[in-house]
């Protein structure tokens, strides 16, 4: 059978291909005057983006089935601490409204804590399909506590986890360091904004966008990456997670 990653990077990579692919046929060959579709670059590479997230997200359920009950466990709990420390990072977020004096889209660089569930999830547990659970359902936890932004968040958590899980894929899941880390950070920060673009972005210049895009990239990578690494490490000096992979610095073989 197919290596974890490898199925997991080729069903990104085919969600991915065929989603633009379909939005390709629509609207190039054949056209607005039968879909009523025009190509737009902007949402070519959001439909790329989900395509590759869902697909990351289908290729971890075999690995997911695998688990140790203790690694369910601890993804669930820090799933529901993460949860309500998302809904208290509002108050950061509505702080940081001022940087739009500054520069319109500056602000999403408080936006990478958002993603820290995924990273360090993964980078505790180190098995196919960590990033993309512990987001999930940190973003359903944030969403059963009251968040104001409702469903949306189910699909960001799915996005931003499947993003970051596509990273640990590419590396064969055996890489956790910090660059890999801030890596899947980033990477989870582009999966924010192909969300928040089809939900409030959509009126947005590509200027504006553009500069949300590399804030979110590089929030994602300290908020996200670097804060979780250093999260991470400090409970393994504390010897809360000596049962993990984290404890033995490696990353389990997965199994086919």
């Amino acid at each position: 059978m197919a290596h974890p990653s490898t199925r997991v990077v080729s069903r990104a990579l085919l969600v991915g291909a065929f989603t633009l692919a379909i939005y390709y046929i629509a609207a190039v060959l054949r056209g607005p005057q039968v879909e009523a579709i025009s190509w737009n670059p902007v949402h070519a590479v959001v439909l790329t983006v989900l395509g590759l997230a869902a697909g990351a997200a289908w290729g971890t359920r075999a690995g997911l089935e695998r688990w140790r009950t203790l690694e369910v466990l601890l993804v669930a709990n820090l799933a529901l601490v993460f949860g309500l420390l998302f809904l208290g990072w509002t108050v950061i977020w509505d702080a940081a409204k001022i940087l739009e004096a500054v520069l319109p889209g500056l602000r999403d660089l408080a936006y990478g804590f958002w993603f820290i569930a995924a990273i360090l999830g993964a980078y505790i547990v180190r098995k196919p399909g960590a990033a993309l659970a512990a987001e999930t359902l940190a973003a359903l936890a944030e969403f059963l506590a009251g968040s104001q932004w409702g469903f949306t968040l189910l699909l960001s958590g799915l996005v931003q986890g499947g993003m970051a899980e596509l990273v640990f894929a590419l590396t064969g899941y055996r890489r956790y360091d910090l660059p890999t880390l801030m890596a899947a950070g980033a990477a989870a920060g582009l999966g924010s904004l192909v969300v928040d673009y089809l939900f409030w972005y959509s009126d947005k210049s590509l200027g504006v966008l553009a500069i949300m895009l590399v804030a979110r990239l590089l929030s994602g990578a300290v908020l996200a990456g670097w804060l979780g690494k250093t999260i991470g490490d400090a409970l393994e000096r504390a010897g809360a997670l000596d049962a993990f992979a984290i404890a033995r610095d490696e990353p389990p073989t997965p199994q086919a």
